[in-house]
């Protein structure tokens, strides 16, 4: 039988909180978590900001309209100096002559498309690696957040389960008391022995406080890590797993996100210095004009002609020297490039490191989990028996509260090495990023 069995149908005298509601799994908690917790959503809201600059840039190959307006009320008509001897006068003569009406009204058309401008081409497949950033982005917080979760509800379960232990051995405790007070009253036992044995039951009680202050901060962080409101109940299963999965050591298939990351923030360098590249290249755009222009007069000689312009044109700008300044940002890029390429190196280093860790801590803890669980068994066979003596006479107080601290000793043991089993097997998982694998 397995040392947590026994006490598994104690949990319901436990906590009441079952009785507000479902009890969620880790599985639920942490879907839970990838659904509400205000990371996730904060970066949910990044991914859509990356769609919004996606559109951004696909607006740039559309074409651009634009309608402008001008009005003008001549309070004096502006003059221009022309040769006198145009109109008849002196040879070697000027005269200042007004042309145009007092009322302009000019409205002018003009819609243009881009017809060669290769940073368009290369803006849009940076926009589409910039999408999958920004959603690697959100699995990486994703992961962090289930990890989380899975460590804070490893800890609460366990805080359940050494308080189920304690109350378990309180219980016990009381029919010592009972016993040996009996025996005193009989005078085959000492005063001073009830009170080492109420002494001991106190300090579980103790014990019991504390955990209980621990439990309710691992709760409120799970509240937290869940997106749950502190003021809303949330009743999660505290039923340990004992379950020990068997461990490979076969190289499992690596799909961490700082990885991939890193791989397309390298494609966004790339995409970089090709937008930088292109710089130096001419942008060919194609236009055209729709004018129409109001000349007016008023008075008793007033007048009014509306005079239309349409036209077409190509346009070409060429930067044909910045200063060296293009030459400047590929350096820069071409650094950037070598220091990503350092860091690849150096997480991949760091990832191979971190499942070779993962993989001993798991077999180390899974032989620990083996170990305690038998010295469990083992401190509960003797505590029984010794009860059994003690009733019979045949053992001290001493000697019934020394196997007592034994078992406790072997309880806390196997509850601490589960928990570092469990956390070891949620390392395993992260090392080789299959943490949320099946949660994208």
């Amino acid at each position: 039988m397995k040392p947590l069995t026994k006490v598994l149908s104690a949990l319901s005298l436990l906590l009441s909180l079952a009785a507000q509601g479902q009890s969620l799994t880790l599985e639920q908690l942490i879907d839970k978590a990838l659904t509400n917790n205000l990371s996730v959503q904060a970066a949910r809201f990044d991914e859509a900001k990356t769609e919004a600059r996606i559109a951004e840039v696909k607006a740039g190959a559309l074409p651009l309209v634009n309608l402008t307006g001008d009005y003008k009320r001549y309070l004096k008509i502006p003059g221009q100096v022309v040769p006198a001897s145009a109109f008849g006068g002196q040879e070697g003569t000027y005269q200042v002559l007004a042309f145009g009406l007092p009322y302009n009204l000019s409205t002018s058309v003009q819609a243009s498309q881009a017809i060669y401008n290769p940073s368009l081409t290369i803006g849009l497949k940076a926009a589409k690696t910039s999408r999958e950033v920004s959603t690697l982005q959100t699995r990486q917080t994703k992961e962090d957040v289930a990890y989380n979760v899975a460590a804070t509800y490893y800890n609460l379960q366990t805080t359940v389960q050494q308080m189920a232990f304690l109350r378990r051995n309180i219980v016990s405790s009381d029919r010592l008391i009972q016993i040996t007070d009996l025996q005193r009253q009989n005078q085959l036992a000492k005063g001073v022995d009830v009170d080492r044995l109420r002494l001991s039951k106190t300090a579980s009680e103790t014990q019991i406080e504390s955990l209980q202050a621990t439990y309710n901060q691992l709760l409120n962080m799970l509240k937290y890590l869940t997106g749950t409101p502190q003021s809303e109940p949330l009743t999660v299963q505290t039923t340990i797993d004992e379950t020990i999965p068997a461990v490979t050591l076969d190289a499992p298939a690596i799909n961490r996100t700082d990885l991939l990351l890193l791989d397309r923030q390298k494609a966004l360098n790339s995409l970089d210095q090709q937008n930088i590249k292109a710089g130096f290249m001419p942008i060919v755009s194609a236009y055209g004009v729709a004018n129409s222009t109001v000349y007016a007069t008023g008075g008793e000689y007033s007048y009014i002609k509306n005079v239309p312009g349409y036209w077409l044109g190509l346009q070409l700008n060429w930067s044909v020297f910045d200063g060296f300044a293009r030459k400047a940002k590929l350096t820069q890029k071409r650094l950037d490039n070598q220091k990503l390429d350092t860091q690849l190196q150096q997480t991949r280093e760091s990832i191979t490191m971190d499942i070779t860790n993962a993989r001993n801590k798991l077999l180390v803890e899974q032989r620990n989990l083996t170990t305690n669980g038998a010295q469990v068994s083992l401190a509960e066979k003797i505590y029984s028996q010794t009860q059994l003596q003690f009733k019979e006479g045949t053992v001290s107080v001493s000697e019934v509260i020394q196997t007592e601290d034994e078992l406790h000793n072997a309880q806390n043991n196997y509850l601490s090495t589960l928990v570092k089993f469990r956390s070891a097997e949620l390392d395993w998982k992260k090392a080789t990023g299959n943490l949320i694998a099946t949660k994208q």
